[in-house]
């Protein structure tokens, strides 16, 4: 059967072997981000700088360059994302880092120097980078990476709020992740998740202020659990055990009758324990109580409901009603704090009064 994959027009100018990126990714990432299409190395290399670090680059060859280099970049709440083609072969140097690496080489290859240890990557090999020593990268011409950058204090934070502790030592990782591996392909399924939301108009990552906490939280919990370091043992050790089956079908219930009215006292019955069992087991496992769980649910669902409501047709007022909402005046006072906005707000284009809510 003939190759379906899609050719991009620069990977045709390649006089040299180009390893297929479709094992990772079936198209360059983060198209809607597109910084830099540039035949000028220097103008990539001082918007690298800004988002990053200051840097050397050495450039094999001279003369100006026969293909272009492209830059995509998403900024997140400490760090960014960039999907990155020099087209040239290339050397980057840096004495340190300052922040936390991840580089996934999507076609060609690349050698990191990190401290005194060096990998040769490609697709399916990563490499994990840390902020306390220096670096260096080398770039065959064909080379495209996804680069992901995490604040320092952002990561270390985070690791001593999993760890119930103020002071760590500094967090080193493992260099060479391979992918292919079952811990590592859970890092690339939310690194996925991540660039499918970054690359949708109504993503929340765009639409609510607090949506890229959330999403780096996540892509740094699975870093911290799936890539070797100096705390995964204690990590394991602090491990939650199974979520309680009287907490999950609470959850279940609220998902599925989130537009009725619900009282603590319903929860309580159908999870069939105390209240107090009931409450102890959401601060525990979700640090909310199930009715705060209630209105979060409501206000997602009824956020969902506004961007995909016609204004013609729909107004806030039912919308909210419907949702479960009786309390208009503290429903949009609610809602704005969760998502930035107000109700009208999302619900674009509308000039009917009633969605003034």
């Amino acid at each position: 059967m003939e190759n379906s994959r899609v050719t991009w027009p620069w990977e045709r100018l390649f006089c040299c072997r180009l390893v297929a990126i479709s094992n990772i990714f079936e198209t360059p990432p983060l198209q809607r981000y597109l910084l830099h299409k540039t035949r000028d190395i220097k103008a990539i290399q001082a918007s690298v700088a800004d988002i990053f670090c200051p840097h050397k680059v050495k450039v094999s060859g001279s003369g100006p360059l026969d293909r272009d280099a492209l830059m995509h970049y998403a900024p997140l709440p400490n760090g960014a994302i960039i999907y990155l083609v020099y087209g040239i072969e290339i050397r980057v140097d840096v004495s340190q880092l300052g922040f936390f690496l991840i580089e996934l080489p999507l076609s060609g290859e690349s050698t990191p120097f990190c401290g005194d240890g060096s990998v040769l990557s490609g697709p399916g090999q990563a490499v994990v980078a840390g902020p306390y020593q220096q670096f260096a990268t080398e770039w065959t011409v064909d080379c495209s990476k996804l680069l992901i950058k995490l604040e320092s204090g952002a990561l270390e934070n985070y690791l001593s709020t999993l760890l119930g502790r103020r002071q760590i030592r500094a967090l080193d990782f493992d260099m060479e992740m391979q992918l292919a591996a079952g811990s590592s392909a859970s890092l690339l399924r939310s690194i996925h998740w991540i660039l499918d939301e970054l690359d949708q108009p109504g993503s929340l990552l765009n639409t609510a202020p607090l949506a890229g906490l959330q999403f780096q939280r996540m892509l740094m919990w699975t870093l911290l659990h799936c890539q070797p370091n100096n705390y995964s043992e204690e990590l394991r050790a602090r491990e939650l055990p199974r979520i309680p089956h009287y907490v999950l079908q609470t959850k279940q219930y609220i998902r599925r009758h989130y537009g009725e009215t619900i009282s603590l006292e319903q929860l309580v019955e159908h999870a069939n324990v105390s209240e107090r069992t009931l409450l102890e087991g959401f601060k525990r496992y979700h640090d909310v109580s199930p009715m705060k769980l209630l209105k979060l649910t409501r206000l997602d669902y009824i956020h969902l409901a506004l961007k995909e409501a016609d204004p013609a047709k729909s107004n806030v007022t039912g919308l909210a009603l419907a949702s479960g909402f009786s309390q208009l005046g503290k429903f949009s006072s609610e809602y704005k704090e969760r998502f930035g906005e107000s109700p009208s707000d999302t619900l674009k284009g509308s000039d009917n009064p009633t969605t003034n809510v």
